[in-house]
């Protein structure tokens, strides 16, 4: 599952949670724990993709690296 969103679109000023519904305890405000749930997922995701993308960057260097020393 793809837990990304689309790398071309622009990214808003404002927080997602700033437009979700919140739930007030003790003056504190917290948003629900299905989306919070959604962006933990969509984190994951992201540093995964970010691990992946690091991984393809190095092997590009040594593949670089090989190369020059031909």
């Amino acid at each position: 599952m793809n837990h990304l969103v689309n790398a071309n679109k622009k990214v808003n000023d404002t927080p997602r949670t700033d437009r979700q519904p919140v739930v007030t305890v003790a003056f504190q405000q917290f948003v629900k724990a299905g989306f919070a749930r959604q962006l933990e997922r969509q984190l994951a995701g992201a540093n995964k993709r970010i691990k992946e993308l690091e991984a393809k960057v190095n092997e590009l260097n040594d593949l670089k690296k090989w190369l020059e020393g031909r």
